[in-house]
């Protein structure tokens, strides 16, 4: 059966994630993160989740996750879970590995403008993957890409970048240092039991870190950011993990990421501010760069944003792009 539909509104959107088995290529995109975003933090946005679907009998069925907004009376449709994720791209039901069917370019430019015309909205699409269905789709419908945000990776299958990064001469000294008060260990909360019951610590280290700063972006304040991340770390399909470097009993820093088909997405972080001379979130990528090539994990994932840690390692940089389309006129 061919056909296009949509999920509007939360409680739709999310009885089709809680029916269906999504394939996604990053973790923004599973069922697990686009669920906990739609219960916690869409109304919070002031947001409405559209979810669209396209099915083909002989491709996969792919899924675009949208949020209509109102500006100043205006319609505007942005990827679901906007600002929040740090990529956006399709998902798929079942099955999107590489042996699937090529996607239906055509059929999702076609689903795109049938829901612009729908909700008779402006869309603006923001860190779309190079390469990827979705991306493509808009390229179909005649608009032009640009340039969002540099994304930083570092390539854990080469022994070189490895060792480079996890035995650089500055963290050698400074753990030496360290390590004369007492023993680092690398720890890592890998179920969602084990993430929701060291989600707390990690907060209470961010705030400690961010709290008093004025360039905080989306900060723990014990309202809907903290709901959000506990729901994200109670999915298990998420993929989300906590990893942490301890002294002793004392806890040094912490990532707040996801690892998701060979890759691991760094993408929140917070260190112990009295021992910032340490650089204990440097000794913390260290640490999980060495321990995640070993566990056969291909890539580490930096993320969005051109920090200045990012360009001391040995990445690769890549942008993401931006689309937009105005709203079609009426067929």
């Amino acid at each position: 059966m061919n056909g296009v539909a949509f999920e509007h509104g939360a409680r739709a959107a999310t009885r089709f994630l809680d029916t269906h088995r999504l394939s996604a290529r990053t973790p923004f995109q599973t069922a697990g993160w686009w669920r906990a975003w739609i219960r916690e933090a869409a109304d919070a946005e002031g947001t409405t989740p559209v979810l669209v679907h396209v099915t083909r009998t002989d491709r996969p069925t792919l899924v675009v996750g949208l949020q209509l907004h109102r500006d100043a009376g205006t319609a505007l449709l942005r990827p679901l879970s906007w600002p929040w994720a740090d990529y956006n791209e399709v998902a798929a039901v079942d099955d999107a590995s590489s042996t699937a069917p090529e996607p239906d370019i055509a059929g999702l430019a076609d689903a795109i403008d049938r829901c612009q015309r729908e909700f008779g909205a402006r869309l603006e699409l923001s860190n779309l993957l190079l390469g990827g269905p979705l991306l493509r789709a808009m390229s179909e419908l005649g608009a032009t890409p640009r340039p969002s945000d540099t994304v930083f990776r570092l390539d854990l299958t080469d022994p070189d970048i490895v060792r480079r990064v996890s035995e650089r001469r500055d963290m050698r000294r400074k753990r030496r240092r360290i390590e004369r008060l007492g023993t680092l260990r690398l720890t890592c909360a890998d179920t969602a039991e084990r993430v929701a019951a060291r989600l707390p610590d990690f907060i209470e280290l961010h705030t400690r870190q961010w709290g008093e700063r004025p360039d905080t972006v989306a900060p723990f304040d014990g309202g809907v950011v903290d709901r959000t991340y506990a729901a994200i770390a109670a999915e298990p399909s998420s993929t989300a993990r906590i990893h942490e470097l301890w002294l002793d009993d004392t806890l040094l820093a912490g990532w707040f990421g996801f690892l998701h088909e060979r890759t691991y997405y760094a993408y929140r972080a917070a260190y112990d501010p009295g021992h910032a001379r340490d650089s204990p979130g440097h000794l913390l990528t260290a640490a999980m760069v060495g321990e995640l090539a070993s566990r056969g994990t291909d890539t580490f994932d930096l993320t969005r944003g051109a920090y200045p840690y990012k360009l001391e390692l040995p990445s690769s940089q890549e942008p993401t792009m931006t689309v937009g389309r105005e709203q079609p006129c009426p067929v």
